[in-house]
């Protein structure tokens, strides 16, 4: 039965093949690069130029940050040059291996995501660097492609990630606390604040929506791998309640009615801000619990969507804003600097999963994603 529920993708594959001409678009996208691309990727086409390019533009970035590491198979890299705080040799990074996963499960060559996810979840990887959702993408890819037994071998080594962060766990509030840039988001509300204005790279541990969102949607996972394999109920159990716990604790504790957002709480006690206090202002943080499903699909947490379409709060000119302009140190944050920048851009499309915003999402991954294109066309040509 699991072969038949795959058929109908494979016939789609084929015939969108049939109704495009696979030469030209590889051509037209990829130049000399073409084959390698031509029975690797979903074929596309829109009426809307724009649309088109962004989405062959992704490909180009996918493989462009492949790195062959040998005998430890294919890696995809966050950065397409080497950066200090990569794990070396390899230059690996967990934070952006869920989103790589993403988006490796929709390329027919499933050596890239399968060679990914094993050597991320071996002892070779740094696998606490970040927070991290790899399970729930892991998990993700078996239900594109099917192939359970490669998801099932990582079974165990999930569990012992997920359950590592229990020295991250505060039992007496329910929850997971990060260091908001080990969990990739630097200078934060909460970074910020804890230092008085004066810093913002590190510090400001908190209850994030971020980790918590990631550790319910890794326990699902785990969870449903647990089931397909059979006879370890006890794990399916386990896995089950451990999301519903972090659920339900992260929309009583982290979700703000005046805000009509989910905020981060300080973990960290000092003389600038206290303990459980929540932080002064909504952040696009506060949307990752939609991209793992996690929020009940109620209206008063539908709320949270107006302000990412309101362009004096989260909506900015070229894409999400990460914090609102009325925040008192608005911008006080890095950029890619340079002749050569680099944008490193992650799929803003995840963020309308189960949401009321279908029609209105797709202008703002569009605008997102379109604006580091233009700059890599630019760059180019110059």
């Amino acid at each position: 039965m699991k072969v038949l529920r795959f058929i109908p993708l494979l016939y789609s594959f084929h015939q969108a093949s049939a109704v495009l001409d696979a030469d030209a678009l590889a051509k037209q996208y990829f130049g000399n690069d073409a084959p390698w691309y031509q029975d690797r990727i979903p074929l596309f086409e829109s009426s809307d130029k724009e649309i088109t390019d962004v989405y062959y533009y992704r490909w180009n970035i996918f493989r462009a940050h492949q790195r062959d590491l040998g005998p430890n198979g294919f890696i995809s890299t966050e950065f397409l040059d080497d950066v200090s705080w990569q794990t070396k040799p390899w230059a690996s990074l967990n934070d952006a291996t869920g989103f790589h996963l993403l988006e490796g499960r929709w390329c027919r060559d499933r050596r890239f995501k399968e060679d990914y996810a094993t050597f991320m979840y071996s002892e070779q990887s740094n696998r606490r660097q970040f927070s991290e959702s790899m399970a729930a993408a892991v998990w993700d890819g078996y239900l594109v492609d099917g192939y359970a037994e490669d998801a099932l071998a990582r079974l165990d080594a999930m569990q012992v990630v997920f359950n590592a962060w229990n020295d991250s766990f505060d039992a007496t509030k329910g929850l997971y606390y990060v260091e908001p840039i080990r969990d990739a988001t630097e200078y934060t509300i909460s970074s910020i604040d804890a230092s008085n204005g004066t810093d913002g790279f590190f510090g400001g541990d908190s209850f994030r929506p971020s980790i918590n969102s990631f550790q319910y949607a890794n326990a699902l996972a785990i969870s449903s791998l647990a089931a397909l394999k059979g006879s370890i109920d006890d794990i399916v159990d386990t896995y089950n309640s451990r999301a519903t716990a972090i659920k339900t604790r992260t929309q009583e504790a982290l979700w703000n009615s005046t805000f009509e957002h989910f905020i981060d709480r300080f973990q960290v006690d000092n003389e600038n801000v206290t303990y459980w206090d929540p932080v002064r202002g909504r952040e696009l943080v506060g949307m990752v619990p939609w991209t793992h499903g996690l929020p009940d699909d109620t209206v008063e947490y539908a709320e949270a969507w107006k302000h990412v379409l309101n362009s004096s709060e989260l909506l900015g000119e070229h894409g999400l804003r990460t914090v609102e302009p009325s925040y008192e140190y608005y911008m006080r944050q890095y950029r890619y600097e340079g002749t050569q920048p680099e944008c490193q851009v992650r799929n803003v499309c995840d963020f309308a999963r189960d949401t009321y915003l279908y029609p209105d999402y797709s202008g703002t991954a569009l605008s997102g994603l379109s604006k580091p294109l233009k700059l890599s066309l630019a760059w180019r040509t110059s």
